[in-house]
């Protein structure tokens, strides 16, 4: 897959090294499978996030999520 390739955004490492004592989450619509494999390849990202929720841990996803 391509996530292995994708970058992250100028600044985001620092953000999230600056924000690391706040608690965090991280929302997507993208399937839960899908967020870990794009996050895995970002070192310490997944621990930064105190929960992760995809599109399938919903009952209704974007325009109306829960």
């Amino acid at each position: 897959m391509r996530w292995e390739e994708a970058k992250a955004l100028p600044g985001a490492y620092r953000l999230t090294a600056h924000l690391h004592k706040v608690p965090l989450a991280l929302a997507s619509n993208s399937l839960r499978e899908y967020i870990d494999a794009k996050i895995s390849h970002h070192k310490g990202w997944k621990e930064c996030f105190l929960a992760i929720l995809g599109s399938d841990q919903v009952k209704s996803g974007k325009p109306a999520p829960d």
